[in-house]
């Protein structure tokens, strides 16, 4: 079969050699730009204290506006407040605000008046990022199937610079939100195709090494951002900045092959024994097999609408998929429920996100040396744990001192390293749930509740705005952490997975936890179980139709 041959292949050429690392660095830069326009959202959409702009009065500032005796007159019969200007006692809705420049000099919050009425604008701009995710989520690997995974991520790319560079030209909110909805869809592929290139480049020893590469460059990316946010204050300028150096991934993909696995399943076998030759020669190694050896049969692969009647006929897969569709979904809402509301939780925003984004680099870090515990056990523990941080913060949100935000945002940050950790492991756990036949599909329709937690968390983290108490401000969180609290328990009921082979097959994967492999094995041979999704996401492998109907 071809999933057996290709790895093999590239165990022979090298493994993890000069010329997988060379990849790796190369394809690691799509993502950590990916990181930079992602979460530049926290900055663009930061929140800014403002009041109504006093009529008739020049200079106006946010703070301690200079008053001289001739506006003295004019703003005697003034009293000010957010949303509303009292004229010699008659409430009138603003027109026009006055922002706080002391942590951004301008946001598209201040350019568009997202305030007052308009204070929701801010979560439908988030709403359409999220959209965008959940739209490429549909149609990524199809994408990559059809078109090639090269294409897709120029495309990806493409899609990173252009609605980014004309974002602050454009006038009306609307077309704003259609920029981000494009800038989502570029922002996702630029990170799912290069984990698909990367997993495909090495033999399966080194996979959660190309897992491990991709998260920790997004999260490079994230440090990245934080330098450029703090010295441009200005969102036009910071947009652009940020914008521009993704040039840099055009003339990167000149020397970026198309994936041999991809080439391999379209019959294209001369390309691919081509890349096979050259990292041959930059590993120093021969290559030592004939085309004829990883011809992909066709007969032997299961019908797409088969493998789905019979997925919906197994109540024990049925389960397994709604309780990981549940535990996607609490994820994505805990996660960027926090990241994209860092602003929100009080004290400097700066350092909120630096925290924030040390916590998500610790967990990467975690999960990479985890490998030998059991994968279900530190899942279950880490969704939990994150959550019931999360759920503490009411008592410190609701009774504690405003000088202890601080420990607010400790348990934030406790949550965000919990559900990071989550994020990384329901990766793995999703693809080696489901048979090859379906895993790419299941895998979608699982993510996809990853894009409605998302797209929910943007109206969740604003609750605090409608409930203008120390509860309304505890209850976003208080919300996420008792989904994930809900999910985490009923993650408990999911196969231990680790030291399995991926299941080709429905009765294999019905009874994944009885293949589990020796424990003694050594940590490259333990590595091989662990197969990043992304590998999956685009993979078709062959299965019998007797075993088909065999469960059926």
């Amino acid at each position: 079969m071809l999933n057996k041959e290709y790895d093999s292949i590239f165990q022979h050429l090298g493994g993890f050699g000069l010329y997988q690392k060379f990849q790796f660095l190369l394809l690691a830069l799509p993502t950590l730009f990916d990181a930079t326009t992602t979460m530049m959202l926290v900055f663009m959409l930061g929140d800014q204290p403002h009041r109504c702009r006093l009529p008739d009065v020049e200079d106006n500032v946010y703070s301690h506006p200079p008053i001289f005796h001739s506006d003295a007159l004019n703003i005697s019969a003034y009293n000010t407040s957010q949303c509303y200007l009292n004229i010699n006692g008659t409430n009138s809705p603003c027109n026009d605000w006055v922002y706080d420049t002391t942590y951004y000099q301008s946001t598209l919050i201040s350019k568009f008046n997202m305030v007052c009425q308009d204070k929701f604008m801010r979560s439908h701009i988030l709403l359409s990022h999220f959209f965008g995710t959940f739209f490429n989520a549909i149609f990524c690997g199809l994408l990559c199937d059809v078109w090639g995974r090269k294409p897709t991520l120029i495309l990806g790319i493409f899609l990173l610079i252009i609605p980014n560079v004309i974002r602050p030209w454009i006038p009306h909110l609307f077309l704003v939100a259609i920029c981000e909805f494009l800038n989502a869809t570029g922002s996702n592929l630029s990170y799912v195709v290069p984990f698909t290139m990367l997993t495909e480049l090495v033999d399966p020893a080194h996979r959660v090494l190309a897992s491990f590469t991709i998260y920790m460059a997004y999260c490079i990316g994230c440090y990245v951002l934080l330098v450029y946010a703090y010295f441009i204050r200005d969102w036009e300028t910071l947009i652009q900045v940020v914008s521009v150096p993704i040039t840099i991934c055009l003339f990167v993909m000149l020397f970026v092959p198309e994936s041999p696995r991809w080439l391999l399943l379209k019959g294209r076998t001369k390309e691919a024994m081509t890349i096979f030759k050259r990292t041959a020669k930059f590993n120093k190694t021969k290559v030592d097999f004939n085309p004829e050896d990883i011809t992909v049969k066709e007969g032997k692969r299961l019908s797409f609408t088969t493998g789905f009647k019979i997925m919906f006929k197994s109540k024990p897969m049925m389960g397994r998929f709604f309780i990981l569709m549940i535990n996607w979904f609490a994820i994505s809402l805990i996660y960027y429920g926090i990241s994209m509301n860092t602003g929100d939780l009080g004290g400097n925003v700066y350092a909120n996100y630096a925290v924030s984004t040390t916590a998500e680099t610790v967990a990467v870090l975690l999960c990479f040396y985890a490998d030998k515990l059991p994968r279900k056990k530190i899942y279950c523990t880490a969704i939990i744990l994150g959550s019931t941080a999360c759920l503490s913060t009411m008592f410190t949100s609701m009774y504690a001192s405003g000088a202890l935000h601080w420990v607010t945002i400790g348990l934030a940050m406790i949550g965000k390293l919990g559900v990071t950790t989550a994020f990384f492991l329901i990766y793995l756990i999703t693809s080696e749930c489901f048979p090859t036949v379906i895993r790419a599909s299941m895998f979608g329709l699982c993510s996809s509740g990853a894009r409605i937690g998302s797209m929910c968390s943007s109206y969740i983290g604003k609750l605090g705005v409608l409930i203008d108490t120390k509860f309304g401000t505890a209850l976003p969180l208080i919300i996420v952490g008792s989904v994930g609290t809900l999910a985490g328990i009923l993650s408990l009921l999911l196969p231990e997975t680790r030291n399995t082979e991926l299941p080709e097959t429905f009765e294999e994967a019905l009874h994944i936890e009885s293949n589990i492999e020796d424990q003694s094995l050594d940590s490259s041979e333990s590595n091989i179980a662990m197969v990043s999704v992304k590998d999956e996401q685009c993979r078709k492998i062959n299965m019998s139709s007797e075993k088909q109907n065999q469960i059926s």
